[in-house]
């Protein structure tokens, strides 16, 4: 046994490899990013226009990186499109917790048995939620 090297007890697992995405790619992938879903009547040209406008680029250099047609992306066009994608991920981002709020006030109210004509009435705009018609002051000793 002082010979010999223990028998292996299975295969030894590959590190992971890096995944290395070309410019190209990444570009095409950020635009998809910044136009998100399609809008309702909106069609690919219309997206493209509007990732054109969130990031400076003209409409054919979008549509060129989108159609897999640009050879090269340059730094500053890069930067471009990352930073447009992040506020663009930001934005999705608030929305989504927007409507998770929203759900769960519904689900309050409901719970509470209120229909939603309680909400109605003024509205501070600064907050974005007014008093409703049944909330009464503390003062007022009711």
């Amino acid at each position: 046994m002082l010979g010999k090297s223990p028998e292996p007890l299975g295969k030894s697992p590959k590190p992971r490899e890096a995944v290395v995405m070309t410019a190209r790619a990444e570009a095409r992938t950020l635009v998809e990013t910044i136009a998100g879903p399609l809008r309702l009547g909106e069609n690919v040209k219309g997206a493209l226009t509007r990732v054109a406008r969130a990031t400076g680029l003209n409409d054919r250099r979008v549509r060129g990186i989108w159609h897999n047609e640009a050879r090269s992306i340059r730094s500053d066009e890069m930067d471009r499109l990352r930073h447009a994608a992040r506020e663009a991920r930001a934005t999705e981002q608030a929305r989504d917790e927007l409507r998770a709020v929203l759900t769960k006030l519904t689900a309050c109210d409901a719970a509470l048995g209120l229909s939603g004509q309680d909400m109605a009435g003024p509205v501070d705009p600064a907050v974005g939620l007014g008093p409703r018609r049944d909330d009464r002051a503390v003062d007022q000793g009711r």
